[in-house]
């Protein structure tokens, strides 16, 4: 299967070599307007363009993988639906509810699948964590909590859309990573609380957020993130996703049920022996979780998606409801209010 790439900066090059590392699947061009792509492209023996219009009248790929600023999702994304090329959209796949509202009303209406990058659902601990989850393994979820500790370097920040609001933060660029993460395994979000913070480094964009949400059945959860702090405890530096960060023996998320509970990526679960009781020791197991690239397992079934013999696990409409909590997140913000979001 013919894949091409649309952007070329560092998660554009991670989709590129994973294409070129997973039997069945071969790169079908890259489009990015700047000459180091060129290179890149020479690399994988793949032709480089300057634009993906370009790519979609010479190329013709099989699909496509959208790894460009987020503010241009959408837009290139028509353009390949338009052409009937299947396409994997980065995260978030829109900034705002309402461009999101035009990417799911476009897929429906040309019958052309749309994939949202949201890889850590491919991740095997968080599978196996989902499983665990849906078999009742925890008893009735009550709580949840996540951390996002690292250190961006300021070079990070020399890219103009890392530091402009409406593309850039720790709330577009992550915090939709956690969003996508806790709906998935906990439930749908029905109101969110939230306060920012740009202290650290005085960019129009934040760097530090605190947030509760409530879930539907009742469970309740609370998450900081941050990119400014020195620390491990972040899903990025703890699941070994990716080879660009080193990994940590911590987690990042812990999931409490009224049953057991279990943390996150080590997929440790800790339950009693007998009746809870918090007078009694509790036990700890840790669950097998195969080692699987959660990148070449997402383009796999990305395949799946293409060739008709699979749903999108994270179709267009679940990207759109990932912005749509994240708007509300930012609506929290500046009300210094909590936010019901529209069910």
């Amino acid at each position: 299967m013919r894949i091409a790439v649309i952007g070329a900066g560092a998660i554009g090059r991670t989709h590129i070599e994973t294409i070129a590392a997973v039997d069945g699947f071969e790169p079908a061009g890259i489009a990015d307007p700047f000459d180091a792509a060129g290179a890149l492209a020479e690399r994988f023996g793949t032709r480089h363009h300057r634009s993906h219009r370009e790519l979609i009248e010479r190329g013709r790929p099989d699909a496509a993988i959208i790894a460009t600023p987020n503010e241009t999702h959408v837009e290139i994304a028509l353009d390949f639906l338009a052409a009937g090329i299947p396409v994997l959209v980065e995260k978030p796949v829109a900034t705002s509810a309402r461009e999101a509202d035009a990417l799911v009303a476009a897929s429906e209406e040309t019958g052309v699948p749309v994939l949202v990058g949201h890889h850590r659902r491919h991740h095997p601990a968080v599978r196996r964590a989902a499983d665990i989850v849906r078999s009742g393994g925890l008893g009735r979820i009550v709580a949840a909590n996540t951390t996002y500790y690292l250190a961006k370097p300021a070079d990070y920040f020399s890219i103009d859309w890392h530091r402009t609001a409406g593309t850039g933060g720790v709330f577009l660029i992550n915090l939709v990573h956690e969003i996508d993460l806790l709906r998935y395994l906990v439930g749908e979000i029905v109101t969110v609380s939230a306060l920012s913070s740009n202290a650290v480094r005085g960019l129009p964009v934040e760097d530090t957020g605190a947030l509760t949400f409530a879930f539907e059945g009742g469970a309740l959860g609370s998450l900081v993130i941050t990119d400014a702090v020195s620390g491990p405890w972040s899903w990025d530096l703890t699941a070994g996703d990716s080879e660009r960060f080193p990994r940590h023996p911590v987690d990042s998320h812990l999931i409490g049920g009224t049953q057991a509970s279990l943390t996150l990526p080590r997929v440790e679960v800790w339950s009693h022996e007998g009746d809870p009781d918090w007078t009694r020791q509790l036990r700890m197991r840790r669950e097998p979780v195969a080692a699987e690239n959660p990148y070449e397992a997402q383009l796999r079934h990305f395949g799946e998606v293409v060739s008709g013999h699979a749903e999108p696990l994270v179709s267009a409409r679940e990207g759109q409801r990932n912005v749509v909590v994240m708007e509300a997140v930012q609506r929290a913000v500046v009300t210094r209010t909590a936010v019901d979001l529209p069910q």
